[in-house]
């Protein structure tokens, strides 16, 4: 059976046969994996579509769960992107992300739109790319599942004041308002030292920030990518807002994403 669908290039590797396999996110089909014997190095229209951060529409023939494309046609190419270190260190963590997090045949079209929009805004920034790299990974959580709460407390659903310190809960999903944040402390000096999900002890699950983190996170969940190579933060709450998200979706994902390495 023939089919036709959009999609975006998440990696590639040779295979015998002087074949190559792809891993292409797809806008019908969601993540799949394709055989092809097109030749990247070629000069052909369809050799360009094989390479990662290349947008295109795939003529796949499909058999029982095996996919193998025949044809391709390269509708956006952001090949661009790898010019600029930092613009294809971003591009690079989101592939990866994407190619953990994404379930085999299960279509996420609004997801698939968010990463056309990521990549194009990526095309064109200037500046620091590293914060819409953190805004891509946030506006994901409500497409996860995994919305964290910012406007109650998490554990007892009291509305949380604005201003002062916040305190951020991993466990908890999300904001803890004071007395609930006293609840864990005491927990912890119990000597109570579970981990949670068998990974973390509790206190680096908690996390206690004098800045807006909760403006933080909705910004990056509500505001266009373009705005965010324009944004400066102090190198301490950038560190704080990466170990926050990268433990996140450690938690609620199982995977590692973001760790000491990645650029803060």
């Amino acid at each position: 059976m023939l089919i036709d669908t959009e999609g975006i290039v998440l990696r590639q590797q040779k295979i015998p046969g002087n074949r190559r396999m792809l891993t292409l996110f797809t806008k019908r089909y969601g993540r799949i994996s394709a055989g092809t014997s097109i030749n990247e190095k070629g000069k052909g229209k369809s050799a360009l579509a094989l390479r990662p951060f290349t947008y295109a529409e795939y003529e796949i023939f499909k058999n029982r769960g095996y996919y193998n494309i025949n044809y391709a046609t390269v509708k956006r190419s952001y090949y661009g992107i790898g010019e600029d270190l930092d613009r294809y260190f971003a591009a690079s963590k989101v592939l990866e992300y994407l190619d953990q997090v994404l379930q085999e045949e299960k279509a996420e079209p609004r997801l698939f739109d968010l990463v056309l929009e990521f990549m194009d805004a990526l095309q064109d920034a200037e500046g620091d790319c590293t914060m819409m790299l953190y805004a891509f990974i946030v506006k994901t959580f409500p497409l996860m599942g995994i919305r964290p709460e910012l406007r109650h407390c998490a554990n007892c659903g009291k509305p949380v004041e604005k201003d002062g310190p916040h305190h951020f809960s991993i466990d908890a999903g999300g904001i803890l308002c004071e007395d609930c944040f006293r609840m864990e402390q005491r927990g912890e000096e119990a000597g109570e030292n579970a981990s949670a999900r068998g990974r973390r002890g509790r206190r680096e699950l908690l996390f206690t920030v004098d800045f807006d983190i909760v403006g933080v996170l909705q910004y990056f969940g509500e505001k266009p990518f373009r705005v965010f190579d324009r944004v400066s933060l102090k190198p301490e709450y950038r560190e704080q807002i990466r170990r926050i998200i990268s433990i996140y979706v450690s938690y609620y994902l199982n995977i590692d994403i973001l760790d000491e390495k990645a650029l803060i």
